[in-house]
């Protein structure tokens, strides 16, 4: 039985991943000046130059809209009910986008039956390590469909994210940051330290990038799993990965075989960009 696995763009799975795992992307879309456009078809050089410009010029920001249950129709109907093809579909949090439900109502339109939709409660870099591992497992040969669901559902049990937000006024236009918070953080240099459960929930505020990557290679030092690897996510920020790996390579153990994936369009939009994190399992 093959194992088909679908995710969204939100995962922030690159071309040569996905042909490299066999995983089919739906594409989330985003707005930049009021045109619509498939995010899996503006470049990241693309989106933050215009991000960046709108920044500066204050002009208005991108915005973005969820796959539509048509969208996710044609995504899925080449695999509906194949005999020979078990279908894994993993999407953005359903807190955060309604993504997930256009999933479901595409599934069911569909009435499929050889399919298993996963209960996330992640994004970004997160999702896209998560779907890289469990397309991992999906290669596996002689793995059942009932194996299959066992181990992935335990992943997607496990799977965490830490983040530093460096560029405030996206938080704030989205209306996740007050104007007294983002003011104040500008002031001091304070960098949010943020994990995703759901939603962005910020965990602790801190002075300065250095400080901001300390408490977070700390934590996932404590907290993961070190037989499964980490990923390293940024939006348009490599130089605070480049940190992790040449300041805190023996504390996170790396092996140089880590993934890197680069934050793109959709989620840019909300995080802004000069973010960058880490993505790994916990423990059991």
């Amino acid at each position: 039985m093959k194992i088909k696995v679908i995710t969204d763009s939100t995962a922030e799975i690159s071309p040569e991943l996905a042909a490299k795992y066999d995983i089919t992307v739906a594409s989330l879309e985003v707005i930049m000046n009021g045109e619509p456009r498939k995010a899996v078809d503006v470049s990241n050089e693309e989106f933050y130059a215009h991000l960046n410009d709108c920044l500066k010029s204050k002009k208005p920001l991108p915005t973005t809209s969820q796959v539509t249950p048509y969208g996710f129709e044609q995504v899925l109907a080449p695999y509906a009910n194949k005999e020979d093809t078990f279908v894994a579909v993993i999407t953005i949090a359903k807190e955060m986008s309604s993504t997930h439900r256009s999933a479901q109502m595409a599934i069911e339109n569909l009435g499929m039956k050889n399919v298993h939709l996963f209960d996330t409660y992640i994004v970004t870099y997160g999702l896209g390590h998560l779907v890289l591992e469990i397309a991992k497992l999906a290669q596996k040969p002689d793995i059942t469909v009932e194996q299959f669901i066992e181990q992935a559902e335990d992943l997607n049990s496990r799977i965490w994210m830490y983040m530093s937000i460096g560029d405030l006024r996206c938080l704030r236009a989205g209306g996740r940051l007050s104007a007294s918070s983002m003011a104040l953080g500008a002031l001091m240099h304070v960098k949010p330290v943020a994990y995703i459960y759901k939603k962005v929930e910020v965990c602790a505020k801190v002075m300065g990038q250095g400080k901001a990557n300390k408490l977070m290679v700390e934590r996932v030092a404590a907290e993961r799993d070190e037989s499964l690897p980490i990923c390293f996510g940024n939006a348009q920020a490599e130089y605070i990965v480049e940190k992790y790996k040449s300041q805190y390579a023996k504390e996170l153990k790396l092996t140089g075989d880590e993934v890197n994936l680069s934050m793109g369009p959709v989620v840019a939009t909300h995080s802004g960009p000069d973010c960058a994190g880490i993505a790994f399992f916990k423990k059991k």
